[in-house]
């Protein structure tokens, strides 16, 4: 049978984690598996609301203190139940009690698609419950028409992720988002003046953010902006424009922010713009309705940050050495559709390239990426603050499939005007979730 043969032990209770000094607490903790049965039943006590994951951890010396090993989140993604969201007292049973179901024979087998035998004792489950304002590090955000607020799943790791992030689930019914860990982290934001580089946009100087995000792993797809919006954007018949996973283009800050409706059209020229909130008829206004989640455009900071990853100046986002003699560079053929790309032009399916060392897919040409911000040369007294405006054009980051290798660098600035609609504009979503 493709079923754990023997019943699985609970050893001990699941690990708290938050941020905040009053951390909800997991108790009680206990794995059953009925003789003869594939279903694996988790039940636990929880002290306050929370985000609650699951793994499960296997040892070869029954009841230990110390060698468990975790079976791999792909082994118990399909869990359900209370888990992989945020669970409240509504969920508990009349003892207080909160279920998660799990089948391995779906999901944990050897090379020849059977089950393991496991002895008592030699496995364990662990439940973890994240505060609501340290929430785990992959969110997945449902689109389709069964979505809604409240229904999008957290997961610790990459390969806790349904299917993995690189299924086209994630390019066209649901969004993926990636934790970034920027609260109080003083990091150098721009680049220094020598050959290659902009200076007087790009002023070198140091910024601190004061919040943690979520933000896209990829860049909003065309089909995704269709299951959002409802309509396809101008210029349908470009070749590239009916790949559905490919990053949708045509659309301009005013199309994702102040919309297309009635309400929009009688719009102010600031209506809509930051640190206005989104028309309710714009892309980001259906998203927010639909989702209940804060999801906006990132600001040049927060994009910046993402984009290199943890790397300085003169390294792409993935760590390896910039070097754009000549505006190319045989690193960035690696990490995104550019100029001079070998291996085709125009837009390309989201993920077509490696990512950046927080998996983070196209932050290096494919597409401009439109920002919160109104542009302005000199940004080095904001501290990483939105740059606003009563008027002007709009920013934009990570450059195109049209540009140059020294246009895809993380510190490259550019800009349009709101209503600019080109093959080369797309976006990508940002959004705090309750991050602190």
């Amino acid at each position: 049978m493709n079923s754990i043969k023997k019943s699985m032990v609970c050893m001990t209770a699941g690990v708290a984690v938050a941020v905040a000094s009053a951390a909800p607490v997991v108790s009680n903790v206990s794995m059953t598996q009925a003789s003869g049965g594939r279903l694996v039943t988790i039940k636990y006590s929880l002290s306050e609301d929370a985000v609650v994951t699951l793994d499960v951890m296997t040892n070869a010396t029954p009841n230990a203190a110390t060698g468990w090993t975790s079976i791999g989140g792909e082994a118990v993604c399909n869990a359900q139940g209370a888990v992989w969201r945020k669970v409240t007292g509504a969920d508990a049973d009349g003892e207080g009690k909160y279920t998660i179901t799990w089948r391995p024979d779906l999901s944990w087998t050897g090379e020849q698609g059977k089950g393991f035998k496991v002895p008592d004792g030699c496995a364990k489950a662990v439940v973890t419950a994240w505060s609501l304002n340290n929430t785990p590090n992959y969110m997945v955000v449902d689109i389709t028409s069964t979505g809604g607020a409240g229904t999008e799943k957290y997961y610790p790791a990459a390969d806790f992720v349904p299917s993995g992030v690189t299924n086209s689930l994630y390019k066209t019914g649901s969004l993926l988002m990636r934790k970034i860990m920027a609260k109080d982290v003083t990091w150098m934001m721009g680049s220094v003046a020598e050959v290659g580089r902009n200076a007087t946009r790009e002023t070198s100087h140091q910024v601190t953010l004061t919040n943690n995000y979520y933000i896209g792993i990829y860049q909003v797809t065309l089909t995704q902006w269709q299951q959002v919006a409802g309509y396809t954007p101008s210029k349908s018949t470009e070749p590239t424009q009916d790949l559905p996973m490919a990053s949708v283009a045509y659309v301009s800050y005013t199309d994702i922010r102040q919309g297309k409706g009635t309400a929009s059209a009688a719009a102010s020229a600031t209506g809509g713009v930051y640190p206005a909130e989104p028309y309710e008829d714009s892309f980001l206004g259906l998203l927010r309705t639909k989702t209940g989640l804060d999801f906006d455009l990132p600001s040049e900071a927060q994009w910046e940050f993402a984009a290199r990853a943890g790397n300085g100046e003169g390294y792409w986002g993935n760590g390896s050495k910039m070097s754009i003699a000549a505006n190319k560079d045989v690193n960035l053929a690696k990490l995104g559709r550019y100029q001079y790309s070998e291996d085709g032009s125009g837009r390309a399916i989201v993920g077509s390239y490696a990512p950046n060392a927080w998996g983070l897919y196209d932050v290096h040409g494919n597409v401009w990426e439109w920002c919160l911000d109104r542009y302005a040369d000199n940004i080095t007294d904001l501290n990483g603050a939105v740059k606003t405006g009563p008027s002007g054009n709009c920013s934009q980051r990570g450059g195109a499939f049209s540009a140059v290798a020294g246009s895809c660098r993380p510190a490259y600035r550019a800009y349009a005007s709101p209503a600019n609609r080109s093959s080369t504009d797309g976006f990508r979503l940002l959004c705090t979730a309750g991050l602190q």
